[in-house]
């Protein structure tokens, strides 16, 4: 053999190693034009069958979308265009089953029927709700309509708003609008969402209902809008009492929506919209406004009304690793924080290292989006500011809806509440997202501002342990109407209305709620970890059980929750307590899975062609993956020398697979 000859053992290696890179690189180019297509299936296609597309990045270039998507893109405008005329009112009949005089009036929330009486019962519907009806174990939940006022209603709705991102909490931020209506009405301090995700969070908000209630665990499946369900929400019952209801903004389930509303403008997935022709581009929040405007104008005079204002700010936009890139705010906000340096958390950095090592995970979507946003002081600094003036506008244009509702002498009977959907991490426990049990995720910022509201109420601060499971029976309960029986909140005016009844107020015949359950549910547990929490003033005891992991915190002690002490010996008494309290509520609250039809979510039937289409492009993906495998095994075969010389190349291949992994199911499940 020459000196120049090259062993057919290592040549043979050699082959292997370029097939292998040859390999990850087709499937970072499909799964690259996967992210792509799912992003793009993120959102309905037309804005409620308004005609304008909605994607899920602004301005992105949707080109290398193969054949097979275009198809059934193709396919799914189709359905649209055919079901449009497909008129289905949905309206509901309110239950008028009465309340138990006997119900747990001296206990804490009570979550399953006869927890306690011994028997078990065979009724299907073994789960009851989590307060009594309006919270009231006296009120039969009969209405007379000659002595009921009807208030109108108005939800300000904004998106990843976590609870001190208002000027009141925070002095750098600039609400001042909000701050005002904080002073008109009453602002509630340690509100919190019982599952922090956009979609699942939000299908609460119009049942009242947890989500181990309603299911709408999918984004593709919200089952709290699949057909009759619908009639259990508080826009179906005040819609079937005569009200005007409206929506205005994000949506994002993946449904037909005719027929759930009166009045509907879906849009979402921008910072920015296109005007019209010629004319200049309008900011989400200025959009969402005019057409609330455009509501009050075309509304029957004669009805009351209700509206939910859905702003898409700020929550970010896209996957650009630009500092500041994923928020894009007017220039003239932007400039009021420019000459501000933002505090970083204090536990931004030290404490990501003391989460469980789960939660550490290089692909774990909480710190794929850390890494993607905050990385560094300057990524942190763009960040927040752009975030920070998004807000200010926002803030803004809730003041003009408000003026509006002025101009037309509505303000003095109209409730406005002022909440959000879930928090966000913004860098504390060095994560971002929201999704975790911890105190950054679930609280959200609450006004109401209720003009029947006693003067000696107006402007106090409430620390009560109110929940967007109490939204629905509030709104019903501004209208002079009882909870639908599936409802589990409780009407929050019994925090600033008397509600006297056989002498005694609504606190006092039922003391409000010491303790509150946090449910996630998530299907890969890799990627964003299914949790359970029991949260009290004092202690929060987290149960991760994926990984059958407890942690506790001392609130009071340790707000920032940095010191677990589940291990520490003069814990165990409240650990075992609370362990059998969480337990207790949860298993309390299963329902029977409902399951998920593919398609079956709306209320239409499924169209089968599309499911098809889809399913192959979830094929593609898993073909993708596969190949990736055997590359890494046919490189594993190779010689020693060769594997020294691929393992130099192979960190740097799989961080690039991970990424376009992380960017694809980021885009898929987390937005």
């Amino acid at each position: 053999m020459s000196e120049t000859a090259v062993p057919a053992r290592t040549l043979g290696s050699t082959r292997r190693l370029i097939i292998y890179l040859l390999i990850i690189c087709a499937a970072m180019s499909i799964l690259a034009t996967m992210s792509t297509q799912i992003r793009l299936s993120s959102f309905d296609l037309t804005a409620g069958g308004h005609g304008e597309i909605v994607f899920d990045n602004d301005e992105k270039d949707t080109s290398s979308v193969d054949n097979d998507y275009e198809a059934a893109t193709a396919m799914a405008k189709k359905r649209q265009a055919e079901t449009s005329n497909n008129e289905n009112g949905g309206k509901s009949s309110i239950n008028d089953d009465n309340n138990d005089d006997d119900s747990d009036s001296g206990e804490t929330e009570k979550y399953a029927v006869n927890q306690n009486d011994g028997n078990n019962d065979d009724d299907d519907d073994t789960v009851e709700n989590v307060e009594a009806r309006s919270g009231d174990p006296e009120d039969n939940g009969s209405k007379n309509d000659k002595d009921r006022s009807r208030m109108n209603v108005v939800v300000l709705f904004p998106d990843d708003w976590r609870y001190n991102s208002i000027g009141a909490e925070n002095p750098i931020i600039k609400t001042p609008f909000l701050d005002s209506l904080a002073d008109q009405g009453m602002r509630f301090r340690q509100n919190a969402v019982t599952t922090s995700i956009c979609w699942q969070s939000r299908a609460t908000l119009f049942t009242g209902q947890w989500a181990s209630r309603h299911k709408s665990y999918k984004l593709k499946c919200p089952h709290f809008a699949k057909g009759k369900n619908w009639n259990s929400t508080w826009p179906a019952i005040l819609r079937d009492d005569g009200y005007y209801v409206g929506h205005v903004g994000k949506w994002q389930y993946h449904n037909d929506n005719k027929g759930r509303f009166d009045f509907d403008r879906y849009f979402e997935g921008k910072h920015w919209y296109t005007n019209g022709r010629g004319k200049p581009l309008i900011a989400g929040e200025d959009k969402a406004r005019d057409e609330t405007i455009n509501f009050l104008n075309a509304r029957p005079k004669e009805k009351p009304f209700a509206l939910t204002v859905a702003f898409y700010p700020p929550k970010p936009v896209g996957n650009s690793d630009e500092p500041g890139g994923q928020w894009i705010p007017k220039n003239f906000t932007r400039a009021l924080y420019d000459n501000i340096t933002i505090p970083e958390p204090y536990n931004h950095t030290k404490s990501f290292h003391l989460l469980p090592e789960f939660l550490q995970r290089y692909g774990s979507a909480a710190r794929a989006r850390w890494r993607g946003r905050y990385t560094t002081p300057e990524h942190y600094q763009e960040a927040m500011k752009n975030i920070y003036a998004l807000i200010t506008q926002v803030d803004q244009a809730c003041k003009e809806i408000v003026d509006e509702l002025k101009k037309q002498d509505l303000f003095n009977n109209t409730m406005i509440i002022f909440t959000t959907d879930n928090g966000m991490f913004h860098g504390a426990h060095g994560l971002a997202g929201k999704w975790y049990p911890y105190q950054e995720s679930i609280r959200v910022p609450l006004i109401i501002y209720d003009p029947r509201m006693p003067a000696d109420k107006v402007g106090m601060v409430d620390e009560s342990f109110t929940l967007n499971v109490d939204l629905a029976e509030t709104i019903l309960g501004a209208a002079g109407l009882k909870p639908h029986e599936r409802m589990q909140g409780r009407d929050m005016s019994d925090l600033y209305l008397p509600n006297i009844k056989n002498g005694k107020t609504a606190l006092e015949r039922k003391p409000w709620r010491d303790e509150f359950f946090y449910e996630f549910t998530f299907l890969d547990e890799r990627f964003i970890p299914g949790s359970n929490a029991l949260v009290r003033k004092k202690w929060k005891l987290i149960h991760w059980y994926h990984y059958e992991r407890y942690q506790l915190f001392d609130l009071e002690n340790d707000s920032l929750e940095l010191n677990d002490v589940v291990d520490d010996p003069s814990n165990a008494e409240i650990v075992s307590e609370m362990k059998k309290r969480l337990i207790e509520i949860r298993d309390g609250m299963k329902e029977p899975d409902k399951g998920c039809d593919r398609g079956d979510y709306s209320l239409t039937a499924p169209d089968e062609e599309a499911i098809k289409a889809a399913e192959e492009a979830k094929r593609k993906m898993q073909e993708a993956m596969n190949k990736t495998i055997e590359a890494k095994e046919a490189a594993n075969e190779s010689s020693t020398e060769t594997k020294i010389k691929a393992g130099e190349k192979l960190p740097e291949a799989k961080n690039k697979v991970e990424e376009a992994r992380i960017s694809l199911e980021i885009a898929s499940k987390g937005r």
